[in-house]
């Protein structure tokens, strides 16, 4: 990744946000959706045809079949081979009859969800200009975009960058340039925000909930293990 010249998200003096990307980094950003989309669309049944391919979401132009997460990222579950497992975190590690019915519940709430981002960032990756809701939701699709490539990659927090040699290289790419933008939307919504009040913190309970057993994985989601 070439370093940081000037911002290609920013604000404008319109309360919108100007958006200065390449034709190339724009048409990653029109195909990665799509692929993302394709496995989401499987993802409330399981037994919809290519609910189990492991279709490959970095790759712009190769469809081959894809590390998938649950392997050397996943110690729970050595066996599991889950691309979409980062978007849909367990809510119970140790309670397959409450994870289940979890499911039931929320999943079709969530896949709707990640859908609904990923069609916008589709619809407006040759924008020049977005709204702060609209650039809002580019967060959510390039998070989870980052995410699926970072579990087929086997991303961990002391990974080393990959060499060009590497047949994952170009997923590496892939995922380096979404953790670049995603930064650079961070910085640009966090740009308008009001200041902080001195103080207002002050009077905020302790989390009551404490760290989750085992810490947390690269991507925030809750080891296995602990007492």
């Amino acid at each position: 990744m070439s370093p940081r010249q000037r911002r290609r998200i920013r604000p404008d003096a319109r309360g919108s946000f100007e958006v200065r990307l390449p034709p190339e980094e724009r048409a990653l950003l029109a195909h990665l959706p799509r692929q993302l989309d394709e496995l989401l669309a499987t993802a409330t049944d399981p037994a919809a045809p290519g609910a189990d391919d492991g279709a490959e979401v970095a790759r712009p132009r190769d469809r081959t079949r894809a590390p998938r997460a649950g392997g050397a990222d996943d110690p729970e579950k050595p066996g599991v081979q889950d691309p979409l497992r980062r978007l849909f975190p367990p809510a119970y590690l140790r309670d397959e009859a409450a994870e289940a019915a979890y499911v039931g519940i929320v999943r079709a709430e969530l896949v709707a969800h990640h859908r609904e981002t990923l069609a916008l960032l589709l619809r407006t990756a040759d924008a020049t200009r977005l709204t702060g809701e609209e650039l809002e939701a580019w967060l959510a699709a390039l998070n989870d975009l980052r995410l699926v490539i970072g579990s087929s990659l086997g991303v961990t927090e002391t990974m080393a960058e990959l060499d060009e040699h590497d047949p994952r290289y170009a997923e590496w790419v892939c995922y380096s340039y979404l953790s670049y933008l995603e930064n650079e939307v961070v910085d640009a919504l966090a740009g308008v925000l009001p200041p902080a009040t001195p103080g207002a913190d002050d009077e905020a309970p302790e989390d009551p909930w404490g760290e989750p057993p085992g810490g947390l994985r690269w991507d925030g989601t809750p080891l296995p293990g602990g007492p």
